[in-house]
């Protein structure tokens, strides 16, 4: 494949240069625990190869008068010791900076990506690939799915914006939704981010989803409602804020698995389950409903394509077109906070469940996923499986961990052991 000098920014990519900050970093975090320390000269072999194989990822990230652009002009990934918290800010001043990062310490390599170039499903490609890279580099051998991703070759589809492949113009725009509940927790003092993660054995959060009819990711975000739904009634929001009363989750949901795309840059959007408090309270059985029936409604493939086209329309307008970023930024941020973090109480992202086998299933022994910092929501929660370990990791700005306790304490009482692991 011929790369490209540039390319314009996916349509979900453009709101994060508009918005970021040092404290809402618009970053997330990708780790790898091997049973070995980490060599820095076998990293770098891998990373070489990484990077050859994956060239979408060197690229960096540049303002131009109408929009921002990716450039492919770039001296690669830099590596780096794992000394700072999670989830720094990129620096889009510096013209030698891609906005992926390499962390490592003792046995664990960590990727850091600014979600501009790319999301979650894309950026584990690009940690597998490394990961592999260096097993491979370090003699160890690699299952069939490692090795046919690590030797594939590079093509248009894998940089292609597939919101505008599924962008149809003839459909109706979802129904606008109004603010939610927020936690009433303050925030810290800066540097705000810290991570809480914990493990749980997949296994049993399988059989518990079973029982009650949902899938593994239905399951853990009825537990987050439910963990909510408590804080709700035992922190309640004063002023302005006691209005709010809908409990509004967003889940990000990978648009690949709807729609054919092999795409390394963003594509997905959010499905939106909600409780209302003024309707009384939920019992976890009615929680499970409503979560169960709000996620298959809402990942209609009918439904997924008025949400795309609701995304995607504003930026074919040809008034939006000419308007200079400067007033874009400006824009996009009022409408950012107006419409978009007030009207969520909280963040979930499953990745999903990854399996390695033989050798290498012993070589990478855990996976970590952080997300990115949260803002009005103060806490948020990835979660990805590697074989039977599932790795669940809370995202906070707030020193209270009321929120934590809730969600580990219903999974105790649920009878699923809690791990802490060291972030």
């Amino acid at each position: 494949m011929t790369v490209p000098d540039w390319l314009p920014l996916d349509n979900a990519a453009k709101i994060f240069p508009a918005v970021y900050n040092r404290e809402r970093t618009s970053v997330f975090r990708l780790t790898a625990e091997i049973d070995r320390p980490v060599r820095y000269s076998t990293l770098l072999k891998a990373l070489k190869i990484a990077q050859e194989r994956v060239p979408y990822f060197t690229v960096q990230l540049r303002r131009g008068f109408f929009w921002y652009w990716l450039d492919y002009e770039s001296p690669g990934i830099p590596v780096m010791a794992d000394l700072q918290p999670p989830c720094r800010s990129f620096r889009f001043s510096n013209r030698q900076q891609p906005q992926v990062r390499v962390l490592v310490r003792d046995n664990q390599i960590s990727c850091e990506f600014f979600h501009a170039l790319t999301d979650g499903s894309g950026g584990m490609v690009f940690l597998r690939i490394l990961i592999a890279a260096y097993a491979k580099t370090a003699g160890i051998p690699l299952p069939e799915s490692e090795a046919g991703l690590l030797n594939g070759t590079c093509g248009q589809e894998e940089t292609e914006d597939a919101y505008n492949r599924y962008f149809d113009p003839n459909l109706p725009a979802p129904p606008q939704i109004k603010k939610a509940y927020h936690l009433p927790f303050p925030k810290r003092q800066k540097p705000r981010y810290q991570v809480l993660p914990i493990e749980i054995p997949a296994t049993l959060v399988k059989k518990k989803a079973k029982e009650h009819k949902l899938t593994v990711t239905e399951y853990l975000v009825s537990v987050y409602f439910w963990a909510m739904q408590e804080a709700y009634h035992q922190f309640p929001n004063r002023g302005y804020l006691k209005r709010r009363s809908v409990i509004r989750i967003q889940i990000p949901v990978n648009l690949r698995n709807f729609f054919q795309s092999k795409t390394l840059r963003n594509f997905a959007i959010f499905v939106v389950p909600e409780i209302d408090m003024r309707l009384g309270h939920y019992s976890f059985a009615e929680i499970c409903r409503v979560v169960h029936h709000r996620v298959q409604l809402e990942t209609d493939p009918k439904l997924l394509k008025r949400v795309i086209y609701r995304n995607v329309r504003n930026e074919k307008s040809f008034f939006i077109r000419i308007i200079p970023l400067v007033i874009k930024n400006k824009v996009l941020s009022f409408f950012f906070f107006r419409s978009g973090i007030s009207i969520y109480s909280g963040l979930i992202t499953n990745l999903g469940r990854i399996e390695f086998t033989g050798e290498f299933g012993n070589f990478v022994r855990r996976m970590r996923f952080y997300p990115p910092p949260p803002d009005h929501t103060k806490i948020a929660i990835g979660m990805i499986t590697l074989n039977q370990k599932m790795v669940i990791t809370f995202g906070s700005i707030t020193d209270s961990k009321a929120l934590e306790k809730l969600f580990t304490g219903f999974l105790i009482r649920e009878g699923i052991p809690v791990k802490l692991i060291n972030p």
